[in-house]
Formats: structure tokens, sequence, C-alpha cells
């Protein structure tokens, strides 16, 4: 009876939760796969994951801010370290479904089973899209829709593979004016405020070695492609070499060395004809080295990396620190962490749609490289009394080129349409506080709060363009039973600056 009043009381806070402006409502529930397995292993060096995984339960609404920045690590590692040593074996099917913010549902639906003993065989499907559109702010909608399958096998002795292939496709359509001040028919809104609509296909193959002896070398490489249509190609290459083994210290925990190798190839055209075509090389070499004990862990590395010239001044090879740490105390049930690191990231058209979908497609395909000339990362993590899990930590970013967002406007018939998003960059140092706690209430009953606070300074420009200064997270999740949870999830984002441009680049 408890059990059923406390779903009732989740169901009323989903029908009574609104959202304004920057805040964001969702509700969903997921069957959730029972555990059948779990093999402990040593990973000396570290063992191959799976190809199966849990898909992420973490629904980001799109309507009004289609990427949540926060980002942090929701388990403290230093209560639950146990689960690094664990190979699980799913259940065969996992499904999620739920309603979001202005009625847009959320599918998700993964099948995992073994074809033979050694071949496994995945099938996904995902949809998520909005219902409804409150036509007094600037209605948009949306849809996206995904299909994967994949297989894996363990049959070559010493490795594992796995690969898969994925088909995407995504719709939004953004007005851009408000229907109820500024009518216009259905021939106008085709004509002024089209619809964009973007198909993917990809694919991925993974190759790894499954050794656990310390004393042999480790392998891990992957391939991936996918070709956004009439719009870009990307090629990407890694490697890892690892070797682990006790040149010093207990026989329990061995050193290793390793070397990360990367290699991404872009290729870009424009919207209109095809116009503009631009090809892009990035590349990085990343010896490391790891230690650990009982009370630390520590990693060093030195990352070299390397991008096709946006400019005749940008510098094209760049030495980086590639430095973190952990130190454990009172038992591992309190973790100081710190690293230091930075490195360049190719902004890809197909990445910026996904976190602004109704940036324009007629976009200059000529993007800039994301350089973070500096990263650090610092905090705390602890689990307390074994229900409360707290991260405390502070970020620092000194970036250049990192991308705004500004909204373009055009005339129709004497009147406005802001429709249309732009890029431009700047250099920028960004500062971030965060803050997040789990709190077991009960055995069947869990709440997440998140808090970030960004102090980020552009160097050019007045304001750090559409990006908020505070964000907020609290989610609440209530496990009916081994298979069966519900989740509400309230989102908040603090107020931003917008810069409004027109198409002779004057600032409004």
């Amino acid at each position: 009876m408890k059990k059923i009043i406390a779903i009732l009381t989740l169901a009323l806070m989903s029908l009574t939760a609104f959202a304004q402006h920057d805040e964001q409502v969702t509700v969903e529930g997921k069957y959730r796969p029972k555990v059948n397995k779990v093999n402990k292993l040593q990973l000396q060096p570290e063992t191959p994951q799976p190809s199966y995984n849990y898909p992420n339960s973490e629904v980001n609404p799109i309507e009004a801010k289609q990427k949540f920045a926060l980002d942090l690590e929701k388990i403290a590692p230093t209560g639950f370290a146990a689960k690094k040593d664990q190979i699980v074996t799913p259940t065969n099917n996992f499904l999620m479904a739920g309603l979001g913010t202005r009625l847009s549902p959320i599918f998700l639906y993964k099948h995992n089973s073994m074809l033979t003993k050694t071949l496994g065989l995945g099938v996904g499907v995902k949809h998520n899209s909005s219902w409804l559109n409150i036509k007094d702010y600037a209605p948009s909608s949306y849809m996206n829709n995904a299909f994967d399958i994949s297989l894996s096998t363990s049959k070559f002795e010493g490795f594992q593979i796995d690969g898969g292939v994925y088909y995407k496709n995504d719709m939004y359509h953004y007005y851009g004016v408000n229907l109820s001040e500024m009518p216009l028919t259905d021939a106008q809104i085709e004509q002024y405020c089209p619809r964009q609509a973007y198909n993917t296909v990809g694919g991925h193959l993974g190759l790894a070695s499954t050794t656990t002896n310390i004393g042999e070398l480790s392998h891990n490489a992957h391939l991936d492609y996918f070709y956004l249509f009439d719009r870009e190609h990307n090629i990407d290459l890694g490697y890892t070499l690892g070797y682990a083994d006790n040149f010093w210290g207990d026989k329990s925990h061995p050193q290793k060395l390793g070397l990360d190798l990367g290699f991404h190839y872009d290729y870009c055209m424009g919207q209109v004809n095809n116009l503009f075509v631009v090809d892009r090389i990035w590349f990085k070499v990343n010896p490391f080295f790891e230690m650990s004990d009982e009370f630390y862990s520590l990693h060093l590395g030195l990352c070299l990396d390397g991008t096709t010239k946006y400019t005749d001044e940008d510098e094209f090879l760049a030495v980086r620190p590639d430095l973190s740490g952990s130190l454990f105390v009172l038992d591992k049930k309190l973790e100081f962490y710190a690293g230091l690191k930075g490195g360049r990231e190719m902004l890809r058209f197909s990445e910026i749609v996904n976190e602004n979908p109704f940036v324009s497609p007629d976009i200059n395909p000529s993007l800039c490289t994301k350089n973070v000339k500096l990263g650090f990362d610092g905090g705390v993590r602890t689990n307390i009394a074994e229900i409360v899990d707290l991260h405390l930590g502070v970020r620092y970013r000194h970036t250049e080129n990192d991308p705004f967002y500004v909204l373009k406007y055009e005339f129709v018939d004497n009147e406005v349409i802001n429709n249309k998003f732009d890029l431009l960059y700047d250099e920028t140092k960004l500062v971030t506080i965060l803050a997040d706690v789990r709190v077991k209430l009960r055995n069947s009953l869990t709440a997440d709060l998140g808090f970030a606070y960004n102090n980020c300074k552009p160097t050019t420009e007045e304001y750090a363009w559409y990006r908020p200064t505070t964000e907020g997270k609290l989610k609440l999740t209530y496990d009916f039973n081994d298979k069966l949870s519900f989740n509400t999830s309230f989102l908040y984002q603090g107020g931003r600056y917008a810069l409004v441009q027109g198409d002779s680049g004057s600032n409004d």
C-alpha cells in the first residue's frame, strides 16, 4: 500500500509541475533489467567493458536549451569503488518511456542477446518529439529518431571485437515569430521558417585485448565513421597501448605505462549547392604513466596535438600537461582530487546542431578549432554514512575560439523574424563552482540535487551570450521493485544575455 501511495504522489507531482522560461520538467519511467550474473576479475591492465551498456536514463529537454551543463559525477567513486572491478551481464531488454515539458514523449528500447556462446547481438530504438507548442512564445517543434544494431564476439583468443551501425533522423522547426502578434499563412511559414531535417548514418568497429595478466601488452583500437547527409563526413581513429608490471612496491598495485593515439578527419560541405568544401585533420600523441596504492592514485602524461590551421596565425602543434591524481582518506570515504590538462577539439556541424538545433544550415562550414589552453579540475568527493554522496568542485578553463550563438534577424514584409542562429568566437576564461549531493531517503527513494555557478569572461564580447550564470537540478527516483522504477526531474537555468545581429553585421 505504501508503494502505491508513493507512485500516486510522484504522478501528482508530474501533473502539477510546470515550466517557465528556462525551467524544464521531465517525468519518466523505465524498465530496469535485473543483474543475472557478476564475475569478479582483477583488471590489471584494464579489461575492455562489454559492448552492451545500459542506456542513459538522463533525458535532456530540447525546447529551451539542448545541453544541460551539470555534468557532475553523481556517485562518489570512493564509496562504490567495487563497481570498477566487475563485469555485469545484463538481461535481454531495457525499456524507458516518459513525458517531458510540453508533453514531449520519450521512448527508448534496447535488446541484448547472445546468438551463440561467443556472439552477442544488440538492437536499439529511440524516439523523442514535441506534441504541444506554445504559440505565444515563438513556437518550435522537434522530432528525434534513432535506430542501431551491434554485434560483439570474444571468439578470437585474447581479443574482443565489437561493431555496429546506426541511423538517426532529426527534424527541427523554429518559427522565430509570435504568431498571435504576427500571423503568418502556412505558405509564409514554409517559405520564411522552413523545417530543417538531418539524416545521419554511421558505424563503429572496435578491437580490444582481454588479457588480465600483468607483464603483458594490452591493446584497444577503434574506428568510427559517420555521414551527415549533404553536409559532413567524419572519420575517427584511436589506439591505446598499455603495459602493466610491478616495477616497485606491492604486487597488488602494479604500475602502468601507456600510449594514447588519436586521429580525426572531417570533410564538411556548404549547405547551398555545396559551394564551400572544407577538410580538416586533428591528431594527438599522449604518452602516460599511472600508479596507485591504497590511499592514492596518480596519472602523469603529456599531450601533443595538432590541427589544420584556421588562419596563418594559428599554432599548429602544442604540448600540454595531462596530470591528475586523487588522495583517499578515512578508509576511502573521502577523496581529494585535482587535474591539469588541455587540448584542441574540432567543432563539428553535427555536434553544434545537437546542442542548438536552430543554427542556420548555411553556416560557414569552415568551423574553428576550439582550443583549451589550460584546464584545471579540483575538488572533494565523499560518501557519508553510506546514504549521502557529496561532491564539491571547481573548474577553470582558458579557451581560444570558444563558440557563442548569435541570433540573426531578417525582414519579411517589413516585419522582423528571428529564426537563424550564427556563431561567433572569442577567447574566454571560465571559472565554475560545482556542488551536488545524492541522498538515499529510504531503500526505494533517492534524491539528487545539483548546482553550478559559471563565471565566464570573454575577451572581446561584452557578455557570454546565451550562457546561464546559475544552473540547478533536482531529481527524485523511486524504485518500485528490482525491475521497475520512476523518476521526475526539475531543471533550472538562470538569466542569460542575448545578442541579436542583423544581416549587415550590426548589433541590437
